[in-house]
Order: C-alpha cells, then sequence, then structure tokens
C-alpha cells in the first residue's frame, strides 16, 4: 500500500481513537473528592386533572438542572462563540456526548413524557438543563375531611443509578414554583389556588447492592384545597332537602298509611342513588368521611321514619289515635334536633380525627 493511503488510515484511526476517548472521559460523572452538587427546581405550569379514584394527579411543568461539568469547558475566542446551546431532541441525544443526571419521577403512575428540551453550556463548563415534562404521578391521599379536605399532591424526582455519593441534589428556589401572571393561572376544577414547596430527601433503595448505599430524591409537593361548595351544592343540599321533605309525613294523616310509606322509601331511595353518586369519584376506601357519615346518617334519619310510620299506624290501628298523635308531635321536633345534632357530633369528630 502506498505510504500517504497508509497515513492517512493510520490518521483516521486515531481521531476515532481521540473521539471515543473523549467521549469515555465525559460519559461519566465528572470524578473528585466530593459528589457532583446539581441544583434542580420544578416550575409548576399547570395541573391537568386530580384523579381521587386512582389517587393519582395529572400535571405539567418546566424541570431545570445545573451542575458544572469542567471536561466541558471551552475558549470562546477559539470558539467563536460564548454559550453552547443543544436544543430539542435531536441535538440532545445526537449531538450532545457529555454526562448529564438522567431523571426519572419515582412515583410516575403511566406516563413521564419529556414535551422538549434545552441543554447550555458556558465557558466556565457550567451546565444548565431544562425540560418541560408532562405526567401523572402516585399521590396517596387523606380523604378522611372530603369535601372539607386539603392534599399534598407529591411528585419525586432522582437520578437514575447514580447514588448519593455520586450526585448530591440541592433544591433550588429561584427555578421553583408556580407559573402565575397575568397570561396564565394554575387552577384546577374543585380545587383552590394551590401551593408547591420542594425539598431534598434521602433514602436507600433497593436495586442498589448494599445496605449502606444512600439516594438523594427531589420532592415536590403541592399544597391544595378543595373548595367544598361543589360538593355541598351538588350532593349534601339536595340530600338534606330529600331529608326534610321526608319529615312531612308527621304532618300527613295516618289514615294513608300507604302514602306515608310511599314518601319514606322513595327519600331512602334517592339517598341510596346521591350516595352511590359521591362514592363513584373516591377511591374504595375503607375509612369514613364527612361526606359519608352525613350521608349514613341521612339514611338511618329515613328509616328512622319508616319505624316512626309504622309504630303510629299500629297505634291508630289498636283505637289509641291520641298516643299516635303525640308521637308525631315529637317527631315534628325530635327528628330535625337530632337530625342536626348527629351531624354535628360525627361530622366534627371524623374530621378531627382526619
Amino acid at each position: 500500500m502506498p505510504l500517504y493511503p497508509r497515513f492517512l488510515l493510520l490518521a483516521v484511526f486515531c481521531l476515532l481513537g481521540m473521539g471515543a476517548q473523549a467521549d469515555a472521559n465525559v460519559a461519566g460523572p465528572p470524578l473528585g473528592d466530593s459528589p457532583v452538587r446539581v441544583e434542580i427546581g420544578f416550575l409548576l405550569s399547570n395541573i391537568n386533572a386530580i384523579y381521587e379514584e386512582d389517587e393519582t394527579f395529572d400535571f405539567e411543568g418546566i424541570l431545570s438542572m445545573h451542575w458544572k461539568d469542567s471536561r466541558l469547558a471551552f475558549d470562546p475566542a477559539a470558539t467563536g462563540y460564548d454559550e453552547l446551546y443543544y436544543q430539542g431532541d435531536f441535538q440532545f441525544n445526537e449531538v450532545f456526548s457529555g454526562w448529564w443526571p438522567q431523571i426519572i419521577l419515582a412515583n410516575e403512575a403511566g406516563r413521564f413524557d419529556r414535551e422538549g428540551v434545552m441543554l447550555r453550556i458556558t465557558p466556565d463548563g457550567s451546565v444548565y438543563y431544562t425540560e418541560e415534562i408532562d405526567a401523572i404521578a402516585k399521590s396517596y391521599l387523606e380523604l378522611a375531611r372530603y369535601p372539607f379536605d386539603r392534599q399534598q399532591l407529591v411528585a419525586i424526582f432522582e437520578v437514575l443509578g447514580m447514588n448519593s455519593s455520586q450526585v448530591s441534589m440541592q433544591a433550588d428556589a429561584t427555578t421553583s414554583g408556580i407559573w402565575m401572571d397575568e397570561h396564565h393561572e394554575v387552577r384546577v376544577p374543585q380545587w383552590r389556588q394551590p401551593a408547591l414547596s420542594t425539598s431534598i430527601v434521602e433514602y436507600t433503595p433497593i436495586y442498589f447492592d448494599g445496605s449502606d448505599v444512600h439516594l438523594e430524591a427531589f420532592r415536590v409537593q403541592i399544597d391544595i384545597e378543595r373548595d367544598y361548595w361543589y360538593t355541598l351544592r351538588l350532593v349534601a343540599l339536595p340530600v338534606m332537602i330529600f331529608v326534610m321533605m321526608s319529615w312531612s309525613v308527621f304532618w300527613m294523616e295516618r289514615s294513608s298509611l300507604g302514602d306515608r310509606m310511599d314518601i319514606s322509601f322513595i327519600g331512602i331511595l334517592t339517598v341510596v342513588a346521591y350516595q352511590i353518586m359521591s362514592s363513584e369519584s373516591l377511591p374504595k376506601i375503607s375509612y369514613i368521611t364527612v361526606l359519608m357519615s352525613f350521608m349514613i346518617i341521612s339514611f338511618l334519619m329515613m328509616c328512622a321514619s319508616i319505624v316512626i310510620n309504622l309504630r303510629v299506624a299500629a297505634l291508630d290501628n289498636t283505637s289509641r289515635q291520641m298516643q299516635g298523635d303525640r308521637v308525631d308531635k315529637l317527631c315534628r321536633v325530635l327528628f330535625p334536633a337530632t337530625y342536626v345534632l348527629l351531624n354535628l357530633l360525627v361530622g366534627s369528630y371524623v374530621y378531627i380525627m382526619g
């Protein structure tokens, strides 16, 4: 083989080897006496939905990270540009060959999509990573006080495969918050204005060998309070009206026992229908909520009116109409007072214990 082609082939192999070596040098996190410090923040842009029945929430936002990798430093005078940008999936996945902390959503519940990504590198090797995400996260809800409940929606982000001795995370308050201005507002139907807080948590993951290995995760907590007027207007108020209307049997002529029983049974079926409707939007929980206690008390009061109807009919059949009159007059006061008192006592107890 002639000398020139042989020399050219050798140069190509050397360049490929140098490129491979350069890629290998930046493939892992920067080496040093201390772990790489990654400043991380999250800007909430939207909460699409909160699914009580699945105990999940659908959210969107911008995840930002900043770390320093001296291996990526460059001289602006030599390169001709002050900052280096990688925008979009193609440039980031195909062109950029450096190391970055790969973030996963630890409590993902079906979807974690990256809508856009941008990476910016400054001459001193500082790396600024920004991506827009759209995800569904699992977050267990405390519904004992429903519909007067307040929830903590939690999203936990962690660096895949890196423990705390390799990567140290720090919450960045300057890039965290909720997008609220004159052009945009984060609003969720049936819920009031949310508040966001961030923190770093440390735990021992099961996929690392050894119990002494710890991992740091970025915890985003969204505190949000339910607007209870929607549920009260849709469920509680109609049920209360039906219960109060069922007390009209205590003013009816007792000669028509069938009419009195029809009103009571219609009220029971109505309460059951509303109870089924309200329970469909909640998970299959074993504990009692405030609304559930209200529905149970309403159901029991309806059932009690049937017992009274039968008792009054029995008194009439034994020619004790005066005693039947006294029972009806007593129930006109006793039923409303008992209904209000039971709801206040039981509802307050469930709310406090919840």
